[in-house]
């Protein structure tokens, strides 16, 4: 192989070699930003509400005013 050819073919070499690192780190950034995300976000988690508060009809423990269900006399006459 000729030197022209050589030189060519190592500098393609030293470019890939270079965006691999590059891809690398670059995911390596990702991972470790997602990570940081979770634990930020996952130490909120306990704090959620885990009861339903949407009113659902016509049960005792609606909220919302007046259940689904309710008569209203003065409205419907």
């Amino acid at each position: 192989m000729s030197a022209p050819m050589k030189s060519i073919f190592d500098l393609q070499l030293v470019a890939l070699q270079t965006m691999t690192v590059a891809m690398t780190q670059a995911f390596e950034f990702w991972l470790r930003m997602l990570d940081t995300q979770m634990r930020a976000l996952g130490a909120a988690q306990p704090d959620r509400r885990t009861h339903d508060e949407i009113a659902h009809g016509a049960t005792l423990t609606d909220h919302y005013g007046r259940r689904e269900h309710d008569i209203d006399p003065e409205r419907d006459v």
